[in-house]
């Protein structure tokens, strides 16, 4: 018998053109999907040079439309199991302003004040909030939110730049169910001032979004977008919130935001993972490990475990299959095979391939 233990960094991956479930869609809306809630306990094992880190960097406080005061919003994040969360308040639509009375800034300071015993980053943003063409845009890592509160929308975007802010492109295909990358973005993008789009929202995700983070070397963001309670909102027994998981080289602010900027990111919805071929490589890497337990010819016996609690669809010899969180399998497989991570997107038709063969 031939042993022979190997770690996923050795493997070549590349994606395959496959099930065209998505192509070409705008917008997908799960309502009533997404993982059983087991407790929201979600563990992503560190990737080989980073820590790796559970973000939400879209949400709402009473200091906007939210339900909930900024300091409940935080812990609601704590008790997620979140790593970082972003307070990223409508500068334009404050309904609540006749009786709640302050600038923009204000639902940060308040979240801030809870951040040291949440054990979480918290992160001062602001969401621009305007119709299309131009539609949402977060600014992440601001100083002062106030200054984006000015009539054009691209001076306000140019304003959270000049504080070297992470701009993001939200929820493309809400309100009209149509994900389309009007000029505005393509000339905000061509000048480097939208670094990532929010392919996933709630409860939908935008398939054409996919293919804008890839044809533009965009970071891939998901986020609950959450304004009412949370375990109102995501029914604690069948649900829980999508999630940015952040590949940095420290946990810190400085380090989250170096992060998003060089595009370290995948987005998790439910079982879904979307990102760059190159980061959900690294994650499978990390929480799958082979032990090849045998050879006969062109065979082989592999032993699976699953560090994580993430659950992988898996499609192998015309076979689906699925490795289950913290489970070990054993999977008999051709040394000229390819294994597809079925609930991997990389755009709106590529998956995540790695070759079998590379095993040995």
């Amino acid at each position: 018998m031939k042993k022979l233990i190997l770690s996923l960094f050795f493997l070549s991956a590349f994606t395959l053109r496959g099930s065209a479930q998505l192509q070409g869609l705008e917008v997908v809306k799960v309502p009533e999907a997404q993982q059983p809630y087991s407790g929201e306990y979600i563990y992503i094992p560190d990737v080989e040079g980073y820590k790796t880190l559970k973000c939400d960097f879209h949400t709402h406080t009473i200091f906007s439309d939210g339900d909930i005061k900024p300091e409940n919003r935080v812990w609601e994040a704590a008790i997620r199991g979140l790593d970082v969360i972003a307070i990223t308040d409508h500068i334009e639509y404050r309904p609540n302003k006749d009786y709640i009375k302050a600038d923009h800034n204000e639902s940060y300071k308040r979240a801030k004040t809870v951040e040291k015993a949440s054990n979480l980053i918290v992160i001062q943003g602001a969401e621009i909030t305007r119709s299309k063409p131009i539609g949402h845009i977060n600014a992440l890592f601001l100083t002062d939110a106030n200054a984006l509160d000015v009539e054009d929308p691209l001076r306000a975007v140019d304003n959270a730049l000049e504080q070297g802010a992470f701009i993001m492109w939200n929820h493309p295909g809400w309100p009209n169910d149509t994900s389309t990358l009007y000029n505005v973005h393509k000339d905000l993008i061509k000048q480097k001032k939208i670094h990532g789009i929010e392919v996933v929202n709630g409860f939908e995700y935008y398939p054409k979004a996919f293919n804008y983070c890839k044809e533009y070397g965009l970071t891939y963001m998901g986020n609950t977008d959450i304004h009412g309670v949370y375990k109102q909102t995501y029914r604690t027994d069948k649900q829980s919130g999508p999630m940015t998981i952040v590949f940095a080289k420290e946990r810190s602010q400085e380090g989250v935001k170096e992060a998003l900027l060089a595009g370290r990111s995948v987005v998790k919805f439910g079982d879904i993972l979307i990102g760059s071929e190159k980061n959900l490589l690294s994650l499978v890497k990390a929480c799958l490990s082979y032990e090849v337990k045998e050879v006969k010819g062109n065979q082989a016996l592999v032993k699976v475990t699953n560090k994580s609690t993430l659950n992988f669809e898996i499609l192998l010899d015309n076979k689906a299959g699925t490795i289950l969180g913290n489970a070990t399998v054993e999977i008999k497989v051709r040394l000229d095979d390819k294994v597809k991570f079925t609930t991997t997107h990389i755009t709106d038709d590529s998956r995540l391939v790695i070759d079998i063969a590379s095993l040995r």
